[in-house]
């Protein structure tokens, strides 16, 4: 699909069935930092992928399809290429560097993404994807790049050990995520 000719979805195919999404980028934002919850088992995750993302419930025998949709619509619209036995180092968290997104997605286009009402997801995308190498994400993708690469300078890497807690990605500490929470009373509700 080219984001320049095409309008953006808005309904998902599922086996033959059209299904309303939820497009706006916050929507979609819970679902990936559901995925980047090491706390979450797999499933729970899809779980907050299928609850969050379709307006409508998906019965049983279309989830498997509605989950593959549901990921190529976060993909942008992109088959997933990523070979599940590598795993690739990440360069950034939207956990972890929220606030430098939203900052930098503001500075590099001039624009507030807390005033749009809505905000399609691939929209919202192509900002973070565009994003300027001058603002503090950037220079934390920099960093977190050549650390990974090994190619840190004297000066960088004196640089980098002052900024070491916002720099790394460690691993999601140990905290109950709103999308564990939800899960399990979704869940709760569903066995009463």
């Amino acid at each position: 699909m080219n984001i320049l000719t095409q309008k953006l979805p808005t309904k998902i195919k599922v086996n033959g069935k059209i299904y309303d999404i939820n497009y706006d980028y916050r929507t979609n934002l819970n679902i990936i930092l559901a995925f980047e919850d090491e706390d979450l088992l797999y499933e729970e995750q899809l779980y907050v992928l299928i609850k969050s993302l379709y307006k409508e419930e998906i019965p049983g025998e279309d989830l498997e399809e509605a989950v593959m949709k549901g990921i190529k619509f976060l993909n942008c619209g992109e088959e997933s290429k990523q070979d599940t036995k590598i795993k690739k180092p990440r360069v950034y968290s939207f956990s972890k560097d929220g606030n430098y997104i939203f900052t930098g997605i503001n500075q590099t286009h001039h624009i507030d993404i807390e005033e749009k009402e809505t905000l399609h997801w691939w929209k919202f995308m192509s900002l973070f994807m565009d994003m300027s190498t001058d603002c503090m994400f950037g220079e934390l993708m920099y960093y977190r790049t050549r650390k990974q690469e090994g190619k840190l300078t004297e000066e960088e890497k004196k640089n980098y050990k002052k900024i070491k807690d916002i720099v790394e990605l460690e691993p999601a500490k140990k905290v109950e995520s709103k999308a564990r929470r939800e899960f399990f009373e979704e869940f709760h509700k569903t066995k009463k």
